[in-house]
């Protein structure tokens, strides 16, 4: 299965290495600067797809470790523990999914 390459690290990684490079290959803010369109197109591509591997790579974690919890020793610590972390998770999805439609809605007007 391709997918179970996908993880939440592997992910994590490409965030940071994605908005490192960004931060160096966009120009600063300012009046005169502007961007190469290619450029744009390139990073709005990548974006997409951590987009889209992000919820993915959550949700195969997340399946991995609830289904582990009958096999841990200290069941209502890990459960709890999950819970907390799937709650997170589905705040960085709903954050991320709310800037990216902020940031298309802001684009179109």
């Amino acid at each position: 299965m391709p997918l179970s390459r996908l993880t939440l690290s592997r992910v994590a990684i490409a965030w940071a290495v994605f908005l490192w490079t960004v931060a160096l290959v966009l120009p600063q803010l300012g009046p005169q600067t502007q961007a190469h369109s290619a450029v744009k197109a390139i990073v709005a591509f990548v974006f997409a797809l951590l987009l889209i591997g992000t919820p993915i790579a959550l949700i195969t974690y997340f399946n991995r470790a609830w289904r582990s919890v009958a096999t841990v020793p200290n069941r209502a610590a890990y459960v709890t523990w999950l819970s907390l972390e799937t709650v997170a998770g589905a705040a960085v999805v709903g954050f991320l999914a709310y800037g990216a439609i902020a940031f298309a809605v802001a684009r179109l007007r």
